[in-house]
């Protein structure tokens, strides 16, 4: 019973080093859930949520204030076109904009009854937002009134023209990455399925792209190739599926942790992350083709926006005032001494994401038996049994400590690494994937 006691808090705290070093929760004051967040520097940016939520920061979030909408809706998608001029889309037709950085917000009337869950813009005056229906679950939606119309506008936002799309049945987002080329999820009758429909004449036509028996929750392009879009289910998993040729073929990639990725953000066609119920925030360094999960400490939260300023510094949102910012990527850098604890007995945890690429982190307790001061090693070898390198071979301290393995210079396989110290010897297993 004690050692499992030990290793559960040991777990505790490996996965909190994640939070400390990787992912660092900041206060939002309010118990609203934030569905959607945008930066514009890496010292502004605003978050909406739930009950009419706006919340702003000009410090990077370590600051958060309210600011007043005048209105209870939900507030599901945002959208700044520059420094004080913003727009947010939200249920039952609402729409509004400031144009004093959010010190005031009037709302556009559209003459929709639709919940919105998306607005974005191409450039100060074209922009677009849509949404007839959203998933509650794979199997049950919530629906509008035009069922398959996005509104557009090309003056600033002050006059928005509905767009029907004659082959939709329901539109649940809309995502233009340039005044010419933009995408639809749309439900085509059948509850849970979802169809991808694309234009490149500016919405004028909308050819479908593909089809998924389930929810789509998520889309994201970097420009006019190179696409991704969440949560598709294939094969019994949720999946990330991505096109580098404008949605002409798409490919599966890594089939993700089972649950809904709800968010997707890339700052170049390589890097990227998700955002997803149950705490899951994942990454990508090779453009979608492999995935790795970044442990949180928090856990159970549903997260349900992702965005970045940069490939190191970004914000996730989600339920119940969840703020997470990160200007690591959200990995973990360096040996970390992860408590002031002294564990009883010695461990050597599996390593995490597991299989990995081309970043994993190992975990280890040094026990009070030690006696103090004392070496300690950690090495990794190959499947011959050849050292490839020593990540650890000096004097610690007890206690408990993480530190970051990088294989992007090693093959794919099989890879063991060994903790030896004074009465003490593990190894463990571990898995590169390219």
């Amino acid at each position: 019973m004690k050692k499992n006691i030990v290793l559960y808090i040991f777990l505790l705290f490996y996965t909190n080093a994640y939070g400390q070093s990787g992912w660092i929760g900041q206060y939002s004051n309010t118990n609203s859930d934030l569905y959607s967040v945008q930066f514009i520097n890496s010292s502004s940016g605003y978050c909406s949520g739930s009950n009419g939520m706006i919340l702003k920061t000009i410090n990077g979030g370590s600051n958060w204030t309210e600011q007043y909408s005048g209105f209870n809706h939900t507030l599901r998608s945002l959208y700044f076109t520059f420094y004080n001029t913003g727009y947010i889309a939200g249920d039952s037709g609402l729409l509004i904009k400031t144009t004093n950085g959010g010190n005031n917000w009037f709302r556009i009337n559209i003459g929709s009854t639709n919940n919105f869950t998306s607005v974005n813009f191409v450039n100060d005056s074209t922009g677009y937002t849509g949404g007839s229906y959203y998933f509650i679950s794979d199997n049950e939606l919530t629906e509008g009134t035009e069922r398959n119309h996005y509104y557009k506008t090309t003056d600033y936002g002050n006059s928005w023209d509905s767009i029907e799309i004659i082959n939709a049945f329901w539109v649940s987002y809309v995502y233009f990455c340039s005044p010419e080329f933009g995408w639809s999820i749309n439900i085509p009758g059948v509850i849970g399925g979802s169809n991808l429909y694309k234009t490149t004449d500016s919405g004028q036509s909308w050819n479908s792209s593909f089809f998924t028996s389930r929810g789509i929750y998520s889309i994201f392009f970097i420009d006019t190739l190179y696409g991704w879009v969440s949560s598709v289910f294939q094969l019994g998993v949720y999946s990330t599926i991505r096109t580098t040729n404008g949605g002409l073929n798409w490919s599966s990639v890594f089939p993700g942790t089972g649950v809904l990725i709800n968010s997707l953000y890339f700052t170049n066609r390589n890097k990227g992350w998700g955002a997803g119920d149950n705490s899951i925030i994942q990454a990508t360094t090779d453009g979608g083709v492999n995935w790795f999960s970044q442990i949180i400490a928090q856990q159970g939260i549903n997260y349900n926006s992702v965005y970045f300023i940069d490939s190191l510094t970004g914000w996730v949102t989600g339920d119940n005032g969840t703020i997470l910012k990160t200007t690591t990527g959200g990995v973990l850098t360096g040996i970390t001494n992860t408590s002031t604890e002294i564990p009883d007995i010695f461990i050597l945890l599996q390593n995490y994401p597991n299989p990995f690429n081309p970043v994993t982190n190992l975990g280890f307790g040094i026990s009070s038996a030690a006696g103090g001061l004392g070496f300690v090693s950690l090495r990794v070898y190959d499947i011959k049994g050849k050292e490839v390198v020593t990540l650890v071979n000096e004097n610690k301290q007890p206690g408990y400590y993480n530190v970051q393995f990088d294989g992007s210079k090693l093959s794919s396989g099989v890879y063991f690494y060994r903790l030896e110290t004074k009465g003490f010897v593990q190894t463990k297993r571990m898995m590169l994937v390219k």
